[in-house]
């Protein structure tokens, strides 16, 4: 039972902390999610007709590693291109909601760091400012403020999910990992 409570606790401490680095990601990047599409935005998100709608040709299409849809991005990434369908279903060709999910996944991502570094054996509160680092420092602007840099985000928070499920849960590592790739290939 001991054990039990320090795991709820601990998971308890890793919510906690997203929804402060999300908070803050949204302040200090408000402006991006202003921002309209730009560069590879525009052919692999506002000009993709494969992501704008979800219909079972255009899933066929975004599955197939030789199909149009893989052309037409010129990358095999199925599950960039259906998040992108997705989220094109929710927000349409308004950016601001691409943008904030890049932003609120961009946290996730930044806390699974967090979880990594604490594994490793680096203190709660060293790891916590080292994922706040990675947050907000500029290099990462660009994966949040270019919407189709989502593959960048999601890649991360899955491989790193999957390192947090290995050696405990191996399938579901290897499962989690596989799901990475399809975001992107250097995950």
């Amino acid at each position: 039972m001991v054990r039990e409570r320090g795991t709820a606790q601990r998971t308890g401490a890793y919510v906690e902390l997203a929804l402060v680095y999300a908070a803050l990601a949204l302040a200090v990047l408000w402006p991006a999610l202003r921002g309209s599409f730009v560069s590879d935005d525009i052919g692999y998100v506002a000009g993709n007709p494969w992501i704008h709608s979800l219909g079972v040709a255009n899933l066929r299409a975004i599955l197939d590693p030789s199909g149009p849809a893989a052309a037409h991005t010129a990358n095999y990434a199925p599950l960039h291109l259906f998040l992108h369908a997705l989220f094109w279903q929710l927000f349409g060709a308004d950016p601001f909601g691409h943008h904030v999910v890049n932003v609120l996944l961009h946290a996730l991502a930044s806390t699974l760091l967090v979880a990594l570094f604490a594994r490793a054996g680096v203190p709660f509160v060293a790891a916590a400012l080292g994922g706040a680092l990675f947050l907000l420092h500029p290099a990462n602007v660009e994966a949040v403020a270019w919407v189709f840099q989502l593959k960048t985000i999601v890649a991360l928070a899955l491989a790193s999910g999957a390192l947090l499920l290995e050696p405990r849960r191996p399938i579901a590592a290897t499962a989690v990992f596989a799901l990475a790739l399809l975001a992107k290939i250097q995950a």
